[in-house]
């Protein structure tokens, strides 16, 4: 994070952290729509589908479907929307430290800025907790627990805080795990073409992704391809593939009337019932359990 007047480094360890919610929702921004602005706290913006450009303190950032942006407070920052049809995005505002501008707009008035309000940033052992600020292929579970927070945080029930600070510990202890990781040079050899298999995953969901057919796409053993993949994606291939089936999967069942066979199918499952035992141990409900809660909510 940059040093200034208004950043306010907070020595802590993981223990100390107390995150609260501010803001969570799951909204599509049109290709014309950008953000120019300062925030008081942190926020995270997922990419569900599309793909954005984003400006922090002067570095830019590519970010396409699978990548999660850190937006920190304090520092100047524009997000823009580049593809040609509506971006997906799932946000959430929090801070680190219950609530430090809780009562106050998230969003910094250029005209009556507060310096007091900004949020605190963690540094474990001298260094800041969250060290970058654009995670590219955020595994499923990362995105899971996005959803859980912006869900619980909207339907207010008895205990939502709770269990939105319990899961964004688990979520910021993902991260923290990963940029760990990112620290370590990935193999610059095959990157370009793992980044362009993750890309053609997604696009084509449907696709009977087997081991082979991936190390193949790389021209590689499958062995190899796999400790690579894992390597810059932070998640093994096969995991990979379910977490984008699941995910079009969810956003099938939320946004179609298509019959859950149908779906299984769409997202490339051949066997319905198998489907069904991932999706159930994936998102903890069945298919149709999810349908009915999606639109009652």
């Amino acid at each position: 994070m940059e040093a200034s007047s208004y950043a306010k480094p907070r020595p802590c360890t993981l223990r100390e952290l107390s995150p609260a919610v501010h803001w969570a929702r799951h909204h599509v921004r049109a290709p014309s729509f950008q953000w120019k602005r300062r925030i008081y706290d942190f926020e995270l913006l997922f990419v569900k589908h599309g793909e954005i450009a984003a400006t922090i303190g002067g570095e830019r950032h590519l970010a396409r479907a699978g990548t999660l942006l850190v937006l920190p407070p304090w520092i100047p920052h524009t997000v823009e929307i580049r593809s040609e049809l509506n971006a997906e995005l799932l946000g959430i505002h929090f801070d680190f430290f219950d609530g430090t501008v809780a009562s106050h707009r998230f969003i910094v008035d250029e005209s009556q800025v507060d310096p007091d309000a900004f949020s605190a940033v963690p540094y474990l052992a001298d260094k800041p907790l969250l060290a970058g600020y654009c995670f590219a292929n955020v595994s499923g579970r990362i995105v899971a627990l996005m959803e859980g927070v912006i869900q619980e945080w909207n339907e207010r029930q008895a205990g939502y805080d709770a269990a939105c600070k319990a899961m964004l510990l688990h979520l910021v202890a993902l991260l923290a795990r990963r940029g760990g990781e990112a620290r370590q040079p990935p193999q610059p050899k095959h990157e370009e073409r793992l980044l362009q298999l993750a890309d053609e995953i997604r696009r084509h969901v449907s696709r009977k992704w087997t081991s082979a057919e991936m190390a193949k796409f790389l021209l590689v053993h499958e062995d190899y391809m796999s400790r690579q993949f894992k390597a810059l994606m932070g998640i093994g291939p096969n995991k990979f593939v379910q977490s984008v089936r699941h995910q079009e999967a969810k956003r099938l069942l939320r946004e179609t009337d298509d019959t859950i066979e149908r779906i299984s199918l769409l997202v490339g499952y051949d066997d319905f019932h198998y489907f069904s035992r991932i999706f159930k141990r994936w998102e903890g409900m069945s298919a149709l359990q999810f349908r009915k809660l999606s639109r009652t909510v």
